[in-house]
């Protein structure tokens, strides 16, 4: 099978290359899948830079989630031969998605939607599932709170944006420029604000009315977190997703005492079976309703994996998938 790789750090485009590689063989709880679509995003912009916080392992293997067929099943994987699933793959291992097959843990497997084209399955489970672990079964976000999405641009954010109103939440969302500040609009928002244009206190105060936000959805981490949970009421929840700024955000005991909020975390390969199941039926009925949508994306072919993986220096709001074979 074929496979993009990178041996070294460096741009796209003078570093990743494609290799032939055997095909891999499942071992317990995890599957072959025939990859029909893969997810380049943030993390691999990062992997290329040394910069990821999750793995620095060399030579760099891409798509940590994609759509696929199942090829062949391990023992103990919940999937059989010939399905459709979405999941992630083992990139930790250089079994990534931007190959013709890659391998996929059992943990994160979910039926793809038949409603959904190849390219728009391709990111649903890293968007909208990861957002409906943070926001419902971590946050309990309830209709009427306000919720406030830091790195409302990036995939998982505007996923939150969009989930976040169809619970009945007031939404905030933090963007970088005017550009994608309008694009947390269109997901649904309803304030957005440029952190270095204005600050977060005042931004919070002025939108909310001095109340402040009910719950924290994280991407960022950084200074925006720390910024973020000044504005948080008591009873807040704060749920940490990701570290777009470089570094997580590091929660503060003695603020957390002091203002009375909580600090969790969201992923989606860590979950119960009642929530992932619950989780199928209600993102699955609110996409027939059309109160949610799939994002933005941007579709290259296999051959141009190497202008995906450069896109990302120059990140536009949505997602960039790769298509298989």
């Amino acid at each position: 099978m074929f496979s993009w790789k990178a041996p070294q750090l460096g741009k796209a485009e003078d570093v990743v290359k494609k290799i032939e590689l055997p095909l891999p063989e499942p071992q317990e709880n995890e599957a072959r899948i025939k990859v029909l679509a893969t997810v380049v995003a943030l993390p691999e912009k990062m992997m290329l830079e040394g910069t990821y916080l999750v793995s620095n392992l060399l030579p760099i293997s891409f798509g940590q989630e994609m759509v696929g067929i199942v090829d062949k099943a391990g023992p103990g994987y919940p999937f059989k031969e010939g399905d459709r699933v979405m999941g992630n793959t083992r990139f930790d291992i250089g079994l990534g998605g931007l190959a013709e097959y890659c391998l996929s843990p059992a943990d994160s497997a979910v039926l793809a939607p038949a409603m959904l084209p190849d390219d728009k399955a391709a990111g649903f489970l890293g968007s909208f599932h990861l957002a409906y672990v943070g926001l419902v079964d971590r946050a309990a976000l309830k209709a009427g709170e306000t919720l406030l999405v830091l790195g409302g641009s990036g995939r998982t954010g505007a996923a939150a944006i969009q989930l976040g109103k169809a619970l009945g939440a007031t939404v905030i969302a933090t963007a970088r420029n005017k550009e994608n500040e309008e694009f947390c609009r269109n997901q649904g928002a309803d304030y957005t604000f440029n952190p270095k244009e204005q600050a977060f206190e005042e931004a919070i105060a002025e939108f909310t009315d001095g109340q402040g936000v009910n719950v924290i959805y994280d991407t960022v981490g950084g200074d925006a977190y720390a910024n973020a949970v000044n504005s948080i009421t008591i009873g807040g929840r704060v749920v940490l997703i990701g570290f777009a700024s470089g570094t997580w955000g590091v929660p503060d005991p003695g603020h957390i005492l002091w203002k009375g909020y909580s600090v969790t975390g969201g992923l989606h390969s860590v979950r119960t079976r009642k929530e992932r199941t619950d989780s199928i039926a209600v993102l699955n009925n609110l996409l027939e309703e059309g109160k949610i949508s799939p994002l933005r994306t941007t579709v290259h072919d296999f051959d141009g994996a190497v202008n995906a993986l450069a896109s990302l220096r120059d990140p536009q709001p949505g997602l960039v998938v790769v298509r298989g074979t």
